[in-house]
């Protein structure tokens, strides 16, 4: 599938802003001439090409179509096609050597160009391509360039992904997904459909474009950190693929724009094992940057440095082909006033073309050195060049421009139009509706400007456009956008921004996305406080729905800076969306402050819904951090203000929050009623995704009951509304529970067999908190069959990921299984590790916990030798004791009658035979009465040992 431009003459696939073939040189369009000459060297000025079809020298210059000027009629330098590369011996040999190293050698390489705007930078990439189509002819080149402000935390990745796939504004987002997913599943050559489509979604994550309820995306919401990790992985992925067919060449532009994510993603490509260059430019400090990267092919920095006189003199016989000699004084003047730059240089030849300093002689154009030398009404810096330029346009294309500066570096035509007609009356009247709108002069009048305004090279046309239907163009010379928005009155400014929002806001009914981020600055200067508030707090909800969430941070801070403290229903919206970005990013001091302010707000206008939704987020607030019982207590007001508002959906989610508290801190009943009012509610409003939820945690409550058979019909009622449902994470969380199951049945290979297909579900959509959930299960099943090592691996992994996550019980329960594993192998950290296990139990809270973790340390003290006094086998059996109360009083006679098993045990030992058969009776009463099978037969079997 051709991604950019194929050359009509070799086939070469070209970018689609390429205007002459990489391969071949050939003109790409209309109008384009070849790009293929390339000047090399300082002092005496010579020109190389990277084509082997061309060699020359200065003189050669002459025959190319490259800057005509009218003889007659006062025209001027013709700004069309790309100039040649002059000077810049130092990038253009880093270029070379990056390049060739790539895809000889095979490693990635990083090539940094550094310079101002107007050096050359995107000329240099062009060269690039050059070298890279000559080494390679089946190269893949993709280029992108930042734009300054709003171009997403990945541009120009974003960009460079669109490209990569042939999206266009026009593209139906149905098409869009089909086509990534073939040419993703093509790209890693796999027919793994789980593989393409994690790959697929997660570059649609990069590039903006949408998967809707996406299982691959929609878990790692709540974790950016792990979903950014986990798209630089896709992209890289993909290059890799690519780069296995064919060698792959990276242009990326104007990277000093760009923000700390896609450099993460300059730094996994330079780590990849692929025949892949990267070649950058942009200002500084893009090469500093650059060589901190640690490329395997090393990074080459070729900084662009001013043009020599000599270079000067070169390029101003090809900008003025018919220039019949440069003289010393004039080159000397023009290298000074311009600082060398090629743009400034281009700048200043035009304007002293306008100011009439070229005179036509006998042997063609001559400078006019007394005029110089006097230096009357001649433009002395850049800025007087471009004003002076400006000054001479005719008034309506000055109004273009003016227009154009207030939307923006980059613009559409539609936005000056909307401009335009905002300044004047409709014509005609409503009494003759196609008097109105009669014709479209005004708009074609407008076209023919912006073509003129090209062609004097004030403008460029971008290659797509953002936005359906309309043309996308940006300023070509850097300084003359300020210079024109600077120049409007205040009152203009504030007028036209209007119309470029009401504009933005008509697109948008075509084009949803992201377009609230376009217009909320416009309405900020505008003065439109209020309005810009809210497209900012659109633009935010927007960015979080596609899991953007540092951008919607940026986006919601400034929607609450606009929306007015008398607006209080919508600062309720703001802190509610801005608490719960920052509970994703793990902010939860701050968050908690906005939920406070939210709540205070709600308080003030009586609204307790909201008041109710400001508690409940505060309550997750302190579960995150395992304070169970100050949750539990801003739960229990959320509900009473959700009953009084009569926000049943606010109601069953409390509920269901309540019943996990409880189920977790060994209060079965209440969780058991709660769980039950949330069940009736869900299901009389038709909620399904909420019915499977409660019917999971009735579930683990009957579970933890040890009423098994009831608790697998609940799991398989959840899992199969789940699957009919397509809720990923649901099935998941599902399959760990028949998992649990199992476990408890004495089917220890069947629990770790669907442990760890979970296992990898859970590592597929980067679910930390299941993945370390899971790990401590395989651990504890494999440390039950005597498999220490691998016990040890997943125990150790699961300990690593409960501490990033801050989560107290799992750092409780990993710590008693890897103080177990201690005590089984006789490692002396057996006891400070139980020891830990039980105080981090007892510091959150969880009754199970520290029942589990009394178990574990009776079994540590039954093991120490007795002391005279007996000291030691007392503490055991009160462990043990202490451990069973505590199970009973949580409802759990099933984990109670382990306990019991263990001190029995313990009491064989010690040889008090009557005390441990009563022990070993009451157990195997509770596992008959539950259907543990297996459990009370292992209990008949030690009886008939100990002789009834």
């Amino acid at each position: 599938m051709p991604i950019g431009t194929v050359c009509p003459t070799c086939r070469f696939e070209n970018p689609r802003s390429w205007r002459a073939c990489a391969a071949c040189g050939r003109p790409l369009g209309a109008g384009f001439r070849p790009t293929s000459v390339t000047q090399l060297g300082g002092g005496d000025a010579t020109v190389v090409s990277a084509h082997p079809d061309f060699e020359g020298d200065v003189d050669d210059l002459e025959s190319l179509d490259s800057v005509e000027i009218e003889d007659e009629g006062g025209g001027e330098p013709e700004g069309e096609g790309e100039i040649p590369l002059i000077g810049q011996a130092e990038a253009a040999g880093a270029i070379q050597t990056g390049v060739e190293r790539a895809f000889t050698v095979g490693a990635p390489t990083l090539v940094a160009l550094e310079g101002p705007r107007g050096s050359g930078k995107t000329r240099l990439l062009v060269y690039a391509s050059e070298i890279a189509a000559r080494q390679e002819p089946k190269v893949r080149v993709l280029y992108a360039a930042c734009r300054d402000g709003g171009d997403g935390s990945y541009a120009p990745f974003s960009r460079l992904l669109l490209e990569r796939f042939g999206v266009t504004p026009s593209s139906s987002p149905s098409a869009v997904r089909a086509m990534m997913t073939t040419a993703v599943r093509d790209a890693l050559q796999t027919s793994d459909a789980v593989r393409v489509g994690e790959t697929t979604h997660l570059l649609g994550y990069l590039a903006g474009i949408p998967f809707p309820h996406s299982p691959f995306l929609a878990p790692l919401e709540g974790n950016p950190t792990e979903l950014h990790q986990r798209a630089v992985q896709a992209f890289c992925r993909l290059i890799e693929g690519d780069a296995q067919r064919r060698p792959v060449i990276l242009l990326l532009d104007n990277m000093h724009w760009a923000e700390e994510e896609a450099w993460d993603l300059v730094r996994a490509l330079s780590e990849v094992e692929a025949h892949v260059a990267v070649v950058m430019a942009g200002d500084a400090p893009v090469a500093e940057r650059a060589s901190e990267l640690q490329p395997t092919g090393g990074v080459a920095v070729g900084p662009i440095g001013p043009l020599g006189e000599a270079d000067v003199q070169t390029f101003l016989h090809v900008l003025l082909p018919t220039l019949s000699a440069a003289p010393e004084e004039f080159v000397a003047a023009v290298a000074h006033r311009s600082g060398g730059n090629p743009g400034a240089l281009r700048e200043l030849v035009f304007a002293l073309w306008e100011a009439g300093l070229f005179l036509q002689g006998p042997d063609g154009l001559e400078v006019d050195l007394p005029r110089l030398e006097a230096g009357e009404d001649l433009p002395v810096s850049m800025e007087d060049a471009l004003k002076a330029r400006l000054d001479r346009l005719d008034p309506f294309e000055r109004a273009t421009l003016e227009r154009a500066s207030v939307v923006g570096e980059v613009f559409w035509d539609g936005a000056v139009l909307g401009q335009m007609r905002s300044e004047r009356k409709p014509p005609g009247s409503t009494e003759d509706p196609l008097s109105i709108w009669p014709d479209d002069d005004d708009a074609l009048a407008l076209g023919s400007a912006l073509d003129r305004l090209k062609q004097k090279g004030f403008v460029e046309v971008l290659d797509h456009s953002d936005l359906p239907g309309a043309l996308e163009l940006s300023f070509a010379q850097p300084g003359a956008r300020r210079i024109l928005y600077d120049g409007l009155e205040e009152e203009v400014r504030t007028r036209r921004h209007a119309a470029v929002a009401r504009w933005l806001a008509l697109v948008g009914t075509v084009r949803r996305e992201g377009i609230a981020a376009m217009i909320a600055p416009h309405l900020e200067r505008a003065g439109q406080r209020a309005r810009a508030g809210r497209a900012y707090l659109e633009a935010a909800r927007y960015e979080r729905a596609n899991l953007r969430t540092l951008r919607a941070q940026r986006y919601v801070e400034r929607a609450l800076e606009h929306i007015s403290p008398e607006d209080v229903a919508r600062r309720i919206e703001a802190l509610h969306e801005s608490g719960s970005i920052l509970t994703t990013l793990g902010r939860y001091d701050d968050a908690a402050d906005d939920f406070a302010e939210m709540l205070r707000l709600a308080w003030n206008i009586g609204a307790r819904g909201k008041g109710g939704a400001a508690l409940n987020r505060l309550a997750r607030l302190e579960r995150a951090r395992g304070e169970d019982e100050k949750a539990r207590t801003l739960l229990h007001r959320a509900l009473e203000l959700f009953r009084a508002a009569g926000d049943l959906r606010g109601v069953a989610s409390t509920l269901d929050d309540l019943a996990q508290i409880g189920l977790l801190r060994g209060e079965t009943e209440s969780a058991l009623q709660f769980a039950n009012e949330a069940l009736e509610i869900r299901r009389t409003h038709g909620d399904e995704r909420g019915e499977a939820v409660s019917l999971n945690t009735l579930g683990q409550i009957e579970l933890t009951r040890g009423q098994l058979d009831a608790a697998e019909r609940l799991f398989r009622l959840s899992l199969e509304m789940r699957e009919r449902l397509g809720d990923h994470e649901g099935i998941l969380q599902s399959h760990i529970a028949l998992g649990v199951l199992a476990y408890e049945r004495g089917d220890r290979t069947a629990a770790v067999a669907a442990w760890r297909t979970g296992l990898e579900r859970a590592r597929e959509v980067a679910d930390r908190r299941s993945e370390c959930f899971l790990l401590n299960n395989v651990g504890e099943a494999r440390l039950a069959d005597g498999a220490y090592d691998e016990a040890e691996i997943a125990l150790e992994r699961a300990l690593d990921l409960a501490e990033e996550l801050g989560d107290k019980r799992a750092m409780a329960d990993v710590s008693r299984n890897l103080g177990m594993l201690a005590l089984r192998r006789g490692d002396d950290d057996a006891s400070p590790r139980l020891e830990e296990a039980l105080t981090q139990a007892r510091e959150y809270g969880g009754r199970e916990a520290v029942a589990l973790a009394q178990r574990a340390i009776g079994a540590l003290r039954a093991q120490t030798l007795f002391d005279t006094g007996g000291a030691s086998d007392r503490s055991a059996e009160e462990a043990f004791l202490e451990s069973v109360d505590l199970f009973r009083e949580m409802g759990n006679e099933r984990e109670a009658a382990r306990s019991l098993v263990q001190l029995a045990k313990h009491l064989v030992e010690r040889g008090d035979l009557v005390q441990a058969k009563q022990r070993l009776r009451e157990a195997r009463a509770t596992f008959r009465r539950m259907g543990l099978t297996d459990e009370a037969l292992a209990i008949d079997a030690t009886l008939n040992e100990l002789g009834g």
